[in-house]
């Protein structure tokens, strides 16, 4: 079987586990098409790709032309499967898929669910109207597409629900694990929770501090510390919020760092917090159970699925400040479990939501037949 994967870039987040397709015997050929390596966006954050590891295995083919583009798409057609990631959010995407429909390939989609958060801001709506515009612009496409990779539950049902002849699967994004034996566990007696994310309206980073203050009037005795490993447009907002709030000797903000320090970040620290509006998934939720971190996110995460067993982690109710205070205030008064129980959710994550599992699960997907 030969696998061809359609993005805007080289997604640190997918990479890991389609680096893993060709171990498996049922794949021969695994093929990355993107429109530009990394994204600018995905600089300013930090990321580096680099030469990433074992991405030798893969034929990574950037900014094609339309003649390539065919080629692709005539080559193999009955053994292949060609897989797009987001074909509304990039013209170049939505270009190659229109493409391939003069050809008798089989295609699916990588998708999260549709941005529903702030109605009428930052260009959500609610998944009515997602719904309705699905009728009105993508019914037609609709038959072209035979499996639908959705990201977390939420957008399984949707997808479910808007077309019932696709067959859906849920679906996540990965990280590339770091070396256990170069972590190490936080051996002092302050609780440490830590934010790593954009200091955007979306990620919603102010509603820890302001959790922080209520578990601080609470718990005179309350003794943690929480670090912000990121940057954007509401950190001056947290921090007049901080001074305001005479919390600086309880706060640390970094601004961006390279993503290749966020290991260690994580490593020196207890809980990650990810406290998004809206996040489609969430892969730092990955990242963190990866180097055995305790997680708290919002259930409008796609990544809250991961966390069903309270050894790995909580959810609160989004916005829901008062619940997130007494979780992190949980978290303080049980803070020796979740430090001896660092090693199981290691564990756990390589057996669950490495590159390796995902990568067998979706080829388990393509070669079923519905």
């Amino acid at each position: 079987m030969r696998i061809v994967f359609w993005q805007n870039c080289l997604s640190p987040h997918q990479l890991p586990y389609i680096v893993h397709l060709m171990d498996d015997k049922r794949v021969d050929e695994v093929v990355v098409v993107t429109e530009e390596s990394i994204s600018d966006e995905r600089k300013k954050m930090g990321w580096e790709l680099g030469c990433y590891p074992q991405i030798e295995k893969c034929s990574i083919i950037i900014s094609p032309n339309n003649d390539k583009i065919r080629a692709l798409f005539n080559m193999r057609e009955a053994d292949s499967w060609h897989l797009f990631s987001g074909i509304h959010g990039f013209p170049f995407i939505f270009h190659c898929f229109k493409i391939s429909l003069v050809y008798n390939i089989k295609r699916g989609i990588v998708t999260e669910c549709p941005y529903t958060y702030a109605f009428g801001s930052n260009n959500g709506k609610p998944l009515w109207l997602h719904s309705i515009r699905f009728f009105l612009q993508d019914y037609k496409y609709a038959k072209y597409i035979d499996k639908v990779f959705a990201m977390g539950n939420r957008a399984t049902k949707y997808f479910k629900s808007v077309y019932s002849k696709w067959n859906v699967y849920p679906f996540m994004y990965c990280t590339q694990p770091k070396e256990k034996n170069n972590l190490i566990t936080n051996q002092t007696a302050t609780t440490k929770f830590l934010f790593v994310g954009s200091l955007s309206y979306r990620k919603s980073p102010k509603i820890i501090s302001s959790s922080l203050v209520s578990c601080i009037k609470n718990n005179s005795k309350f003794d943690c510390h929480v670090t912000y490993v990121g940057d954007g447009n509401r950190r001056i907002d947290l921090e007049n919020y901080i001074i305001k709030n005479n919390l600086k000797s309880y706060v640390t903000l970094t601004g961006f760092q390279p993503q290749t320090e966020i290991p260690t970040w994580m490593s020196k620290n207890d809980i990650l917090i990810l406290p998004s509006i809206h996040d489609g998934w969430g892969a730092v939720v990955n990242e963190a159970l990866q180097t055995g971190m305790y997680v708290i996110c919002s259930n409008t995460c796609g990544a809250a699925d991961l966390l069903k067993d309270e050894r790995i982690g909580k959810v609160f109710h989004v916005n829901n400040e008062q619940q997130l205070s007494e979780i992190m205030q949980w978290c303080h008064d049980n803070i020796d479990t979740i430090r001896h129980d660092r090693f199981f959710r290691q564990q756990w994550a390589d057996k669950h939501i490495s590159g390796r599992v995902l990568a067998k699960y979706m080829i388990n997907c393509l070669i079923e037949n519905k």
